[in-house]
């Protein structure tokens, strides 16, 4: 079942985004007087094919064998299949209109990406959203955050003057800013707020595929105690009188820090009487004494164990706005996205950031998959994301690429005349030898994720 929600999600994925996409194209193309032929979504032997009845050019509308993109074709004088080109027609060529309207329509595919991310992120800021507030834990000594005096229960409201609103919103900020030095604005528990330095050159981006790279520098969201989820039936828990709800404040007179410091407390004492304290939702306090199991780890060792399941309860945020106010915040994080994805870019071009942080459709694939099962608002986000990369990757200026187009154009705009085809030929083998070395490169990187 999840296999099949997983391919499902990543033929919509696809299927939205190409459409999407050769649609820019082709509504550009007809306002601009240009003769479509036909549209396909998928490359291939089409394997279904159908005309509208009222459409005077009978544009071939196909759907295609292979599904991993798309296009649009238009009447062309420099394409053989579409010669001898009737005497009505010739006006009707793409080849016939300025650089300015090849330009627009060439770049209508990428831009309709662009903006199907801001409708996608706008729809689900007016949902709402629920993430987790910026609210941090202790950093551990020696952690940037530590040393930049942030406290437990600090809640960051900006950074640089930028208004933080989610811990998701802060993470985003922070990574933006790797290498640097940034300026938080926080407020304490009891409301005050002070501005304090925060050194990033810690920041490690190349961890983003394995942890949260906030851990480096010592942000993490601050979460509750450890709070009892379940209590198994004859444990020492059971039998001592935990109950379900229950918050463990301390443990052998070690006060609780996190859920992974507590489990490692009660291990280092097997078969041992150790005294726990405890807090039910009401807030009242409790002490109690258990004996605690032994059982052998991996390693040989023996641990303890007291028969209970823990978790924390983290604190949450619900972020939703009005119709208008979603359009400008989907914009914002459009905006804000696509800076961050060139400045990604950038780095791994001058080796600041390692490829490993390459994708491909396997990653995509899981990824839709993922994001699909839980739920609607989660599955909107992933699909803006992708239609966002999808459209800053066919802007970049590599030949076989939208953006290779348009490098094209600009140049005709400034010499006055078209580069010559020879050129191009040429650019265009440079261009596939790219293409095919990034697919290569981010299909390795899906195989080595799902392998390590």
């Amino acid at each position: 079942m999840d296999l099949l929600t997983t391919l499902l999600a990543f033929a919509v994925t696809l299927g939205i985004l190409i459409t999407i996409h050769e649609l820019g194209h082709f509504w550009i193309a007809k306002k601009c007087g240009v003769k479509v032929l036909s549209f396909s979504i998928g490359f291939g032997k089409p394997i279904y094919t159908f005309r509208f009845k009222n459409d005077p050019d009978q544009t071939a509308w196909h759907v295609s064998s292979l599904p991993l993109g798309g296009y649009v074709r238009m009447l062309d004088e420099r394409d053989p299949k579409c010669l001898p080109i009737k005497e009505e027609d010739k006006l009707r060529t793409f080849n016939s209109k300025n650089v300015w309207q090849r330009f627009v329509i060439v770049a209508a595919g990428p831009i309709f990406n662009l903006l199907l991310a801001v409708v996608l992120f706008s729809s689900v800021f007016m949902i709402g959203v629920t993430d987790l507030q910026p609210v941090i834990a202790e950093p551990l000594v020696g952690t940037p955050a530590a040393e930049a005096g942030l406290q437990e229960g600090d809640r960051i409201v900006a950074i640089d003057g930028r208004k933080i609103d989610s811990f998701s919103g802060l993470r985003l900020a922070l990574i933006e800013r790797a290498g640097e030095q940034v300026t938080l604005t926080t407020e304490s528990e009891n409301g005050g707020q002070t501005e304090k330095q925060l050194d990033l050159a810690k920041l490690d981006l190349d961890k983003a595929d394995k942890q949260d790279p906030l851990n480096d520098i010592g942000v993490t969201v601050k979460s509750s105690n450890p709070v009892v989820r379940q209590v198994i039936e004859g444990s020492p828990a059971e039998k001592a009188g935990i109950k379900v709800g229950e918050y463990v404040l301390s443990v052998a007179g070690i006060p609780t820090k996190s859920l992974s410091s507590m489990i490692e407390d009660i291990r280092k004492h097997p078969d041992e009487d150790i005294q726990l304290t405890l807090q039910n939702p009401e807030g009242e306090e409790r002490s109690l004494t258990l004996h605690t199991l032994s059982e052998n780890a991996a390693n040989g060792a023996k641990i303890g164990k007291i028969g209970v399941a823990f978790g924390v309860n983290l604190p949450t945020v619900k972020i939703s706005y009005n119709p208008l106010q979603s359009l400008w915040e989907g914009t914002v994080k459009t905006w804000d996205s696509t800076v961050f994805s060139l400045k990604m870019i950038g780095k791994m071009l001058i080796g600041e950031v390692s490829v490993k942080n390459l994708s491909g459709p396997v990653t995509i694939a899981d990824y839709a998959g993922q994001t699909a099962r839980l739920g609607l608002e989660p599955f909107l986000s992933f699909l803006a994301l992708v239609s966002l990369s999808l459209g800053i990757l066919n802007l970049l200026p590599i030949p076989m690429l939208d953006g290779g187009h348009l490098m094209y154009y600009l140049v005709e705009m400034v010499r006055g005349k078209p580069v010559s085809e020879s050129f191009q030929l040429l650019a265009q083998k440079v261009g596939i030898a790219a293409l095919c070395g990034l697919t290569l490169l981010a299909l390795f990187n899906d195989i080595t994720r799902l392998l390590v």
